[in-house]
């Protein structure tokens, strides 16, 4: 389904008074509202969404050994066989919403008029997909904040490292916290090779780094201090200029990262679980009383999602950096 054709579905969901019973949006219509979180991502294909029938399971990922080759031996068999492994991954999906109550005056002295509703819906749509890639990055469940606490995020995960396979790098031992170079390479360097491979048309789960808008434009500015054609392409900020590049790997700016942190990962190893339980409301003042004594009309979301780590070993958390 196309972007066009998945905002339609939404467009549909949003003002459509013939969903299911309880709001329930329909296979299509949860579907598409699934893909529309995902195009609205900074994160991009770095996160991989998953829709799921059941609120806790586990995924499969696939998993093969290396040097699996053998030599033939002609008209001989000698019994090896190798085989894909299916290692999982238990997620467990927390039930999460978003309520927005409006007056009615705003539309009535709005010049959109009734064409505001659309509007307003598919704002909470795009909130919806911010604050999930929000949670999904710093969330905390033990935080008193009432949204961090949600579901655990990935900065939590790797300073948490409960599986012990995170690997980790103290950036305040390296140039005093102020992000260089060395720090990138020892990234580098902490990450198991055999994930440092490079598909050929990018479209693999190829290493990238996720930073802060402002730790992506020290980097730049690092790079404009050295007298060198890198360095003039970063000044000029030539979207294609392999200076933004560190090491041959993409920076992903994610608006939600804090400047004290670097995270060097695979793309898709991230994951985004969303039950397909997808269900949207809207009352009036003509089906609730205290909403009509207040002359407002009310919308809702609810959905069940949950963050998890492909392989925790696939990540490397540059951490406590100068800000």
């Amino acid at each position: 389904m196309s972007k066009v054709s998945r905002r339609a579905a939404i467009q549909k969901a949003t003002t459509d008074t013939g969903v299911a019973a309880g709001g329930l949006l329909n296979d299509s219509q949860s579907r598409a509202f699934v893909e529309v979180l995902r195009d609205e991502a900074q994160l991009g294909d770095v996160i991989r969404t998953e829709g799921r029938g059941t609120v806790e399971g586990e995924i499969n990922k696939l998993s093969t050994a290396s040097r699996l080759l053998r030599r033939k031996v002609e008209n001989a068999d000698d019994g090896y066989r190798a085989a894909p492994t299916f290692p999982t991954v238990p997620y467990a999906a927390k039930g999460v919403k978003l309520p927005v109550e409006v007056t009615e005056e705003v539309f009535h002295r709005n010049i959109e008029g009734e064409g505001l509703e659309a509007k307003l819906l598919r704002q909470m749509v795009s909130q919806m997909a911010a604050d999930l890639e929000d949670l999904n990055i710093n969330g905390d469940e033990g935080s008193g904040d009432a949204f961090l606490q949600i579901d655990d995020g990935l900065l939590d995960k790797a300073s948490t490292n409960a599986s012990g396979d995170f690997n980790r790098i103290d950036g305040s031992t390296i140039n005093a916290g102020v992000f260089e170079k060395a720090h990138l390479f020892a990234a580098k360097a902490a990450m198991p090779n055999k994930y440092l491979r490079k598909s050929r048309d990018g479209n693999g789960p190829d290493p990238v780094w996720l930073m802060s808008p402002t730790k992506a434009s020290q980097y730049q500015e690092y790079l404009t201090d050295r007298a060198t054609g890198a360095g003039d392409s970063a000044l000029t900020g030539n979207p294609g200029a392999p200076a933004l590049k560190p090491l041959g790997y993409e920076i992903v700016e994610v608006p939600s990262m804090p400047d004290t942190r670097v995270i060097l990962t695979l793309k898709g190893n991230l994951v985004r679980i969303v039950t397909w339980n997808i269900r949207r409301r809207r009352v009036t003042g003509d089906t609730d009383w205290e909403l009509a004594t207040r002359d407002k009309r009310g919308y809702i979301w609810f959905l069940e999602a949950d963050f998890i780590v492909e392989t925790d070993e696939a990540v490397v958390d540059i951490h406590t950096l100068d800000a």
